[in-house]
């Protein structure tokens, strides 16, 4: 009977093995391994359990139901003696602002602009002392007023608060720096406030000290980039004098990590002004440039991180600013396979860029100056020209001029 009950334990096993073991045997051999593997089990030892910390949301933010009286309130509230209220109001103030009927209320008719920065420079100065993040939370309050053009403008006639925001996007401090270059790049992002900020210009001398701190550090906030091209726009003239010109060449030539990015453009707009294509011409940058595109052939692994070219329209730019002078068209003839480098990027059926095309036809159009030159590209790059799918207007209008000039010379040198 014990036998005939040993049988219902294990079918797969009696199945199989029936011949050879009884089916006692069997349950006896599988209970020893299942007791061994219990004991392995056991001896681990398992992860000790914590309670979970409880939330924070209600001890950062103020206490209000958010509506009309709601930034009235905020604003009354950090103007607090109490640390712990203060925090609360700017915390909640930062939230409240993001939206931007709340943003432009309180600009124009709760002065905000001025409370922030008489609160922020009594932080600055060391006045007060920091008991929670307030120096990041009032960025984030002054990163959402800048994108208010009247915002922007009333932070832009500050000084004090321009030197504060260099000061502290000259850092080491990242997520600081971070909001600091994001502020200064929302104010000169907009043209009427771009003036304010260049018309001062001990800016761009600031912004200057922070890029010759270190020479060769590898990367700079993005942000810090834009808002360093937006003042190279206007006043190229000025940055040359503040050296950017020898900095920027020197980052493209030692192959700094993501040179031909926002360093190549900045160092394309330079090139904007009479002494900057004078030292274009003395510093032999086409040849710079024609070594840059050169290396496409060289092996990813024998460069560092950073060092391979993935987008080629800043390069393209530095041809197209620089192609001006007798000297630099002179000098163009020595690289023909420059031509070739700089249509075979700009013709590609993989080109996702506009801009791309466009700064190529027109550095072709300042290329093709030079009958040698010119002919050269009639003859090996005109079917390539004629079939390029232009990806906006503005790119094939440029095509379209470039084409009409090409076969103007084939009309006038057949006749």
């Amino acid at each position: 009977m014990w036998e005939q009950l040993n049988k219902y334990r294990n079918h797969f096993l009696q199945h199989e093995i029936k011949d050879v073991l009884t089916p006692s045997s069997i349950n006896s051999l599988q209970n020893k391994e299942w007791q061994s593997f219990m004991e392995k089990r056991n001896r681990c030892k398992s992860f000790p359990q914590h309670c979970t910390k409880s939330s924070t949301y209600f001890e950062d933010r103020a206490q209000l139901a958010y509506g009309w009286f709601a930034l009235p309130k905020l604003m009354r509230e950090m103007d607090s003696d109490d640390n712990l209220t203060h925090w609360r109001a700017i915390y909640s103030l930062s939230e409240f602002l993001l939206n931007p009927l709340n943003a432009q209320r309180a600009i124009l008719e709760m002065e905000i602009v001025r409370k922030l920065k008489n609160a922020f420079m009594r932080l600055c100065l060391k006045f007060h002392k920091e008991e929670h993040e307030e120096m990041k939370i009032y960025l984030k309050i002054f990163n959402i007023i800048s994108r208010n053009l009247n915002g922007a403008e009333q932070i832009a006639n500050r000084k004090c608060l321009m030197i504060e925001f260099y000061k502290i996007a000259g850092s080491k401090e990242s997520e600081k720096q971070d909001l600091a270059a994001e502020i200064l790049r929302n104010l000169t992002g907009q043209p009427k406030v771009l003036g304010i900020v260049i018309k001062d210009e001990e800016n761009l001398g600031y912004i200057a000290n922070i890029f010759k701190q270190d020479p060769c550090r590898p990367y700079y906030p993005a942000d810090l980039w834009h808002h360093l091209c937006h003042m190279l726009e206007l006043a190229p003239q000025l940055g040359i004098d503040l050296g950017f010109f020898e900095l920027l060449h020197s980052r493209i030539e030692n192959r700094l990590p993501l040179f031909w990015e926002m360093n190549s453009k900045a160092f394309a707009l330079l090139l904007r002004c009479e002494e900057g294509q004078r030292r274009f011409d003395k510093l032999d940058v086409i040849q710079l440039i024609y070594e840059v595109f050169e290396e496409v052939y060289v092996d990813k692994s024998k460069k560092l991180p950073g060092q391979f070219v993935e987008n080629y329209e800043y390069l393209i730019l530095i041809l197209m600013d620089g192609l001006h002078s007798k000297r630099a068209l002179w000098r163009i003839r020595e690289f023909t396979m420059l031509t070739c480098h700089v249509a075979r990027r700009m013709a590609s059926k993989r080109t996702t860029n506009p801009r791309i095309q466009l700064y190529g036809l027109k550095t072709l159009r300042n290329m093709g100056t030079m009958p040698c030159v010119r002919r050269y590209i009639i003859g090996n790059w005109l079917t390539e020209i004629c079939e390029m799918k232009c990806l906006d207007a503005e790119a094939e209008c440029a095509r379209d001029a470039l084409l009409d000039w090409l076969r103007r010379d084939i009309a006038d040198s057949s006749s």
